[in-house]
């Protein structure tokens, strides 16, 4: 981990700041540099496909990217937040560390970046606008699947990591304000875009009283083996609403799910 970060990510935290590390402070080899290619992503999936056994890719890129946004926008929101500093996600020597499995095991930095003048969306661009865009980009290609897929799976992470750190006693009340703002918005008064945003219907986003968060689009999850339809599938709210309409009872999510088309 990021010494800059362990005091916030202690204890039950920890596993959202451990796969960020200073390349100087760790003695293993590095998988590759910068961000994967096609080649890269086609061997993550492979390694992923063989663990879970599941062949459906798009499936694993999706669930792939949503592990890979959990582990390192919370880092880089709190070096952002708590102490304005830029995590160089953009830089030449970043490099990668997989585990067995495909997923990330470290994403190893050149440096902890310096304290930086601006705005959380512009701290956050080496990573949203740079990094990112080259993974999701990779991964899109070598799963045959539309980067919207990616974006929308990885945003549903980003908002509950989003809501989690505003609620956390560290930020001061700007600092909350902030997260909220960054979280709230497509695009930023200074102009740097979130690309996690939008991942939730307009109108069934967390947090509305009296409204069931529903995604925009499913993240496929319930194709993986021993996986089912996650909380805020829209292919079950759209099977309810359904049954509403024809004034036929209510099945459980699981159940109801079942009858809805995925495609």
């Amino acid at each position: 981990m990021i010494a800059l970060l362990a005091p916030f990510f202690a204890g039950p935290l920890r596993p959202f700041a451990e796969r960020l590390s200073i390349a100087a402070q760790s003695a293993q080899p590095p998988f590759s540099a910068a961000a994967p290619d096609r080649s890269g992503a086609d061997a993550c999936l492979a390694s992923l496909a063989q663990a879970l056994g599941c062949d459906d890719r798009r499936a694993l890129a999706a669930a792939w990217f949503r592990d890979y946004t959990l582990a390192v926008l919370p880092g880089a929101l709190v070096a952002a937040t708590l102490h304005r500093r830029s995590l160089p996600f953009d830089h030449p020597a970043l490099a990668w560390q997989v585990a067995a499995d495909g997923r990330l095991a470290r994403l190893m930095l050149p440096d902890d970046g310096a304290p930086a003048a601006g705005t959380l969306p512009r701290l956050l661009s080496p990573l949203l606008a740079r990094h990112l865009p080259q993974v999701v980009a990779a991964f899109a290609a070598a799963a045959r699947v539309s980067p919207r897929l990616l974006w929308c799976t990885g945003g549903v992470a980003a908002a509950g990591v989003a809501r989690q750190l505003a609620a956390h006693p560290a930020l001061a009340a700007a600092q909350r304000a902030e997260v909220q703002a960054w979280s709230g918005h497509a695009v930023s008064d200074d102009g740097f875009g979130n690309p996690f945003h939008g991942a939730f219907r307009p109108g069934a986003e967390p947090g509305l009283p009296g409204v069931a968060a529903v995604r925009r689009i499913c993240c496929l999850n319930h194709r993986l083996p021993g996986e089912g339809y996650c909380g805020t599938c829209p292919l079950v709210a759209d099977a309810q609403a359904r049954a509403r309409l024809s004034g036929a009872p209510t099945a459980p999510a699981r159940a109801t799910a079942a009858i809805a088309s995925p495609r």
